[in-house]
């Protein structure tokens, strides 16, 4: 066993921090320590929390010079009785549990004691917990897992005028009082907190009018009864107070649409000039339904627009506002397109036609998207069919061939071609020959 001597006490407050001046510290950890005695403690008289725990203390005592001490905790230790405490008059909470002790006592000169721990101790009757009658001003008790097995103790906790929290489980009385949780309840009106979870209202109400029945000797149905009806009362309660709710919700949303339009209006009217009324347009997004706050253009989109369309060209403003008819293009409006009604218009200009062939081509209507035929005169495309690709792939390689046709023309050589004995001449008419096989080259 270790030795409480002032040397050590100095070294523990040096290794926790604390003033190596006893009188200075309000406070000291001494717990698992292997202390058989509590001593030389007479020059800490500022204390107002001492940690004491996990100790060997087999008595209580060498405090009487910590007069202000507020919270003392001394739980898992040997102590056998409550006594040599008459100095802390102003203590508010006491930790005692898992000791050796068998009753209650000593503790009615404790004026402000609001939380008394005595769990996992030995206490078996009644009479072992009367003492607490004679602290008032107790809140918190902690009971559990003693030896207590008369039923006699609902009548001593009924009497304690402010008891809010109280554990009771682990004892062998809690399976000997008829309808426990109930008559605990009903018993104990300041009660909050009971075992292992809270008396809400709703329990609290419920309960009272259980109790209620009983103290006026009725039978346990009658009892049940008031209950069930206290029940109904509180759900009509609960469904008149969501409708009370809602309708002051929906009351609010009036209201705020009315402020809204108020709102609108007063803007409105802002917006009179000298000359009259200036009609104010506001753009409302379709999906949230708040209005569009126009963003003026930047000067670096400035400079994007005017170097892709011009410096004549209309801001991206004016083009997302302004009114777009069918089949115009909004990338450009000072030189819209033409209106397109359906796909043969839309690529008319690539389907250039010279032959007299007939061929069918399936177009689509704009319109009403139904698939229809006509005839038109084409130039059949030699290996393609007369679909849409086909026609497609067609113009492409005519444009080709007369890119090529002209750069040979003008006797430019072609990149990356090496000198043959080939003459522009020649590769022009086979260009434009029908048939390989009509070509006479000379190659040699």
């Amino acid at each position: 066993m270790a030795l409480m001597n002032k040397e050590t006490l100095k070294k523990l407050c040096k290794d926790d921090k604390l003033y190596t001046t006893p009188r200075i510290n309000d406070k000291i950890y001494l717990h698992y320590k292997g202390f058989a005695r509590i001593e030389n403690l007479e020059e800490y008289t500022g204390l107002t929390c001492i940690w004491l725990e996990g100790n060997g203390f087999g008595k209580l005592e060498g405090l009487e010079n910590q007069t202000l001490l507020r919270s003392l905790y001394l739980h898992e230790n040997c102590i056998e009785r409550i006594e040599g405490l008459d100095s802390q008059i102003d203590l508010d909470t006491l930790n005692v549990s898992k000791n050796c002790l068998k009753t209650i006592e000593n503790l009615s000169h404790m004026k402000k004691l609001t939380s008394l721990n005595i769990a996992h101790n030995y206490i078996k009757s009644a009479d072992d917990v009367r003492h607490i009658l004679d602290v008032p001003s107790l809140q918190t008790v902690d009971l559990q897992h003693n030896k207590i097995d008369d039923p006699s103790i609902v009548e001593i906790l009924s009497g304690m005028p402010d008891l809010r929290v109280l554990y009771l489980m682990g004892n062998p009385v809690v399976k000997k009082i008829p309808n426990y949780r109930r008559t605990i309840i009903a018993k104990c009106p300041q009660l909050k907190y009971l075992d292992d979870r809270p008396v809400f209202d709703d329990e609290r109400r419920r309960t009272d009018a259980w109790g209620k029945v009983i103290d006026m000797g009725g039978s346990k149905d009658e009892a049940l009864e008031a209950e069930r009806a206290e029940i109904n009362v509180i759900r009509q309660e609960k469904a008149e107070a969501e409708e009370r709710n809602f309708r002051a919700f929906e009351e609010m949303v009036r209201e705020g649409r009315k402020i809204k339009l108020q709102r609108e209006r007063e803007a409105e009217a802002a917006a009179i000039s000298a000359d009259g009324v200036v009609e104010v347009k506001r753009d409302i997004n379709p999906f949230s339904g708040e209005e569009i706050i126009p963003v003026p253009e930047t000067e670096s989109l400035t400079q994007a627009r005017e170097a892709r369309w011009g410096k004549g060209s209309v801001p991206f403003s004016d083009r997302i506002n302004a009114p777009v008819p069918a089949g115009s293009s909004t990338i450009d409006s000072e030189s819209p397109e033409p209106e397109v009604v359906n796909n043969k218009a839309l690529w008319d200009d690539v389907y250039k036609q010279k032959g007299t062939e007939t061929a069918t081509v399936e177009v689509l209507d704009a319109e009403d998207a139904t698939p229809s035929t006509e005839e038109k005169t084409s130039e059949a495309p030699t290996g393609h069919s007369s679909t849409f690709m086909g026609l497609l792939s067609k113009a492409q390689g005519d444009v080709a061939n007369e890119e090529v046709k002209t750069l040979l023309r003008n006797e430019v050589p072609m990149e990356g071609a090496e000198p043959t004995s080939v003459s522009n001449k020649m590769i022009i008419q086979a260009l434009e020959a029908e048939e390989p096989e009509d070509l006479d080259l000379d190659l040699d």
